[in-house]
């Protein structure tokens, strides 16, 4: 039991959402299924171009304009909401708010990945350097990386804001048992205007013990809005219900598929709970 519960502890959800949910036959199927009519991101993860466009019936896997709350929420309970019925994310946007464009993301691939492939040839001519030299331990090769990693982070983030792809959001991940509950309280602070611009919950796709809630703000810069939004978030309830704190994800570093153990040694969150929460 102990070792379970040690195993459960340190348990990474993250690179099942990144690496394993957009590869599903489901949610490629879905893919597929989707709006030609939309730009989208050709990288998988959890990204606001993930969005389905506005229709005039009832949508099927968002909250419609003048739907009640209570309605949308029996509808659409994420816990047996199939993704081969609806598509992989269930969505409900701020009615307090106007809606926002998610930037231009192709150009965002384009030149992200240019930088990406800048800094891997560096840091290969780094490490050839340190292999050659025999050194014993790689302390001197880390004190040369971390530069490159702390200019790639920032020529990254700038680009973000050049191609207007400035939302992040806060990671929630219930339980299969606990996300209805999670997701209703949410959704019912979403409709009074008391979270970011927009929140997606993950459906059932037959694979998980937990479930991925995004709760977006517009700009990840903007510490103040986003601490504000993970604030709330705890006055919910929805924060400290586990092991870890939760993390805050720029949709720059998730289309870029930048995750928790990408191969550039760059912290694949911005904030946490803890340190933006710490004296509240």
């Amino acid at each position: 039991k102990t070792k379970l519960e040690a195993q459960v502890s340190s348990y990474d959800p993250e690179p099942f959402w990144v690496g394993t949910h957009p590869k599903l036959l489901s949610t490629m199927q879905q893919h597929l299924r989707a709006s030609s009519t939309r730009a989208k991101a050709t990288s998988p993860d959890v990204c606001m171009s993930d969005a389905p466009p506005e229709t005039d019936s009832m949508p099927r896997n968002k909250r419609g304009k003048t739907e009640p709350v209570d309605h949308f929420l029996s509808r659409l309970p994420p816990s047996t909401t199939e993704t081969t019925v609806v598509g992989p994310w269930i969505w409900m946007y701020n009615p307090h708010l106007p809606s926002k464009t998610s930037g231009d993301v192709p150009a965002l691939l384009r030149r992200g990945r240019e930088l990406l492939q800048e800094y891997e040839n560096g840091s290969a001519i780094l490490r050839e350097a340190h292999d050659r030299s025999g050194a014993k331990t790689t302390a001197a090769l880390t004190r040369k990386l971390n530069p490159l990693r702390k200019e790639l982070e920032k020529d990254i983030l700038d680009l973000a804001r050049e191609t207007g792809v400035t939302n992040g959001k806060w990671m929630l991940f219930p339980t299969v048992g606990q996300v209805d509950e999670f997701w209703g309280v949410v959704v019912r602070a979403m409709e009074k205007g008391e979270l970011g611009d927009a929140v997606k919950v993950a459906t059932n796709g037959g694979s998980g013990a937990s479930r991925l809630i995004c709760v977006y703000t517009a700009d990840f810069g903007d510490v103040e809005d986003v601490k504000r939004v993970v604030s709330k978030l705890d006055d919910l309830g929805l924060v400290g219900k586990g092991p870890r704190s939760i993390y805050y994800k720029s949709d720059a570093f998730t289309h870029l598929d930048i995750t928790s153990k990408n191969e550039y040694g760059l912290k694949a969150s911005m904030y946490s709970s803890r340190e933006l929460l710490e004296g509240k």
